[in-house]
């Protein structure tokens, strides 16, 4: 009976003592929190106030006032927002303060989501080691979200190796990553080339294959449209979608056959891209074609016939409107929705 006494007591006081602890805990955090604003501001106030005098020593002094975590997330915040020479002016001062080298550090030892940023930094801040930092994270750093964003980096810099070599550091999982597309979107345009022989290579991955199209399209635009042309037939789905997105930006002399041939395809993407891209395109010639994909299975694929029918004009809404009046049916309710949405946009 003691005994038990005894522990209930000692669990009482150990549950204080940890309460205490966390209240502690809670008080210090919300003092460096403020500590931490009050820096950031006083910061940021030296910035502005640089922009104006061009004071770099009183610059340097106030980035010297503030702990490292915070010159480098404030004035990497302020960085980015300058241009032309006080953008030069405020890089240069903070390389003579040694924030790249603790970027650098960041890098190495951080956790996942520092290491992340310091990438982005280290391309913003352009020092002398940047490019070797990046290189080094992005063949050994063990997180593949990490090791993307060097790459990212490292071509913002210019200094991004052979693509191949990017990929295979990548690793296969890490191709599958969403951040590939925007990697592929800032592709120097002087090496598309690349961005071409992966997007064509059958045994890539499709996700890589499918994002170095997209890029072409939005970049290399109407140069790439026969490749796109060729592409619109892979045999992977997801690499034939984006082939016929492409086509749907870029136009091509064979697009009505292409797209027409894509709305029979098996795949529901495919069928919808075709039907978007045909409506994008203006290719009034491929109404009847449309018309029939209004009755597929795929809700996707008919909203997208019935909306490329409407970006006809009068002609696509007269249809539409014919279906509207016809019998209950998949087309029948498809073309009344697409109508109730008001005119093509």
């Amino acid at each position: 009976m003691w005994y038990v006494w005894d522990l209930s007591i000692l669990l009482g006081a150990l549950s204080i003592a940890i309460m205490l602890i966390l209240i502690l805990r809670r008080v210090l955090q919300e003092r460096r929190g403020t500590a931490n604003a009050d820096q950031r501001r006083q910061l940021l106030t030296a910035l502005i106030a640089f922009t104006e005098n061009r004071d770099r020593e009183a610059l340097k002094a106030a980035i010297l006032a503030v702990p490292a975590g915070v010159a480098i997330n404030a004035g990497f915040e302020f960085l980015s927002l300058l241009r032309g020479a006080e953008h030069d002016d405020v890089l240069a001062a903070f390389k003579e303060c040694g924030l790249p080298a603790r970027v650098g550090r960041q890098l190495e030892r951080g956790n996942v989501a520092e290491r992340i940023h310091a990438a982005e930094m280290l391309a913003a801040l352009d020092s002398e080691d940047a490019s070797a930092r990046l290189l080094s994270a992005l063949a050994e750093d063990r997180s593949r979200e990490v090791r993307i964003a060097a790459a990212i980096a490292l071509s913002d810099l210019g200094s991004l190796p052979l693509l191949d070599f990017v990929l295979d550091n990548i690793g296969v999982a890490g191709q599958r990553s969403r951040r590939v597309i925007e990697l592929f979107r800032r592709f120097p345009r002087t090496r598309f080339n690349e961005l071409a022989v992966h997007a064509s290579r059958a045994d890539g991955v499709p996700v890589v294959r499918a994002a170095a199209i997209e890029a072409l399209a939005r970049a290399g635009g109407f140069g790439f449209a026969d490749f796109f042309a060729s592409l619109a037939g892979d045999a992977s789905p997801e690499v034939a979608a984006a082939a016929l997105r492409a086509l749907g930006l870029t136009g091509h002399a064979d697009a009505p056959s292409i797209l027409a041939s894509a709305m029979a395809s098996d795949d529901l993407d495919v069928r919808a891209d075709a039907a978007d891209a045909a409506g994008r395109l203006g290719l009034s010639e491929l109404a009847a074609t449309l018309a029939g994909l209004m009755d597929d299975e795929v809700w996707t694929v008919r909203y997208a016939a019935a909306n490329a029918l409407r970006s006809f004009g009068q002609p696509g809404e007269k249809m539409l409107r014919a279906m509207a009046a016809s019998d209950v049916s998949r087309s029948q309710r498809t073309a009344s929705l697409i109508l109730a949405e008001g005119p093509a946009t």
